[in-house]
């Protein structure tokens, strides 16, 4: 299935037979592999730029001492735009990305070398505005234009997540601790809207209602590693690593 076949592809599940039970697996569809740089070997971020119409993909290297942001076109996946950046502390490891159309800003985290802290880079320059400190640690972060919210992630121990849940000015609203049900302390990606939130582990993805529950929990092919995800034009898309290489996937049964 070609990228254009997928805009007008109805959302869909299959199911894989495990012994007696069986169970609703991710629709992962590869779109394409982004051709990376050779100073960077993995992604982290993605995001999506409503006002540009481009998706941002942050891509590191191992030692979290560079990174190169690149703007894809949303129908093809080519590259549009790429951002070098030889930075150890405001940007490196860019855990997660997500844009506030509000503000105009991208918003990314770095539990690498400041668990506390967000920086905020300019969606139209690159360029990195600010760094804001927060008392709780931040993971995963995402921005929920509809309810004007921060949703934060952040693991508790292998199976517990603690979710916060922000104003835009980052002043704590409440918290709610969750079972992923996965042992691994591992959290990637985040999206959020209308109160429910979306995230990954090494091998699901989970979903949190509006009242702070887990809704669903639904697993995905082995191999792939799910680094962060948001939504263009009701379809969800994901950014995934595999064997030091990008791929762009969409999620058609989110």
């Amino acid at each position: 299935m070609d990228i254009q076949h997928i805009m007008d592809y109805l959302p869909t599940t299959y199911t894989l037979q495990q012994g007696e039970s069986s169970k609703t697996m991710v629709d992962l569809q590869l779109l394409k592999e982004i051709p990376i740089d050779s100073s960077v070997n993995q992604c982290q971020g993605f995001c999506y730029n409503s006002k540009k119409d481009v998706f941002v993909l942050a891509c590191i290297n191992s030692e979290n001492s560079r990174q190169i942001i690149y703007e894809l076109d949303p129908k093809t996946f080519e590259i549009v735009g790429t951002y070098r950046f030889h930075n150890s502390t405001e940007l490196a490891h860019m855990n997660t990305l997500t844009y506030n159309p509000d503000t105009n800003l991208l918003y990314t985290t770095n539990a690498t070398v400041d668990g506390h802290r967000i920086t905020t880079i300019n969606a139209d320059t690159m360029s990195i505005e600010d760094t804001i400190t927060i008392s709780e640690r931040v993971f995963n972060l995402a921005y929920d234009q509809k309810n004007k919210e921060f949703i934060s992630i952040v693991p508790i121990d292998a199976t517990m997540r603690r979710i916060n849940y922000y104003t835009p000015q980052f002043k704590l609203i409440q918290s709610k601790d969750i079972d992923a049900h996965n042992n691994d302390f591992n959290n990637n990606g985040a999206f959020a809207s209308a109160g429910q939130t979306i995230f990954a582990t090494l091998s699901t993805v989970v979903t949190i209602d509006k009242d702070g529950n887990v809704s669903r929990i639904i697993p995905f092919q082995k191999g792939l590693e799910i680094e962060d995800l948001d939504m263009r034009h009701n379809i969800m898309y994901a950014a995934v690593n595999m064997n030091h290489k990008v791929f762009i996937y969409s999620m058609l049964n989110y």
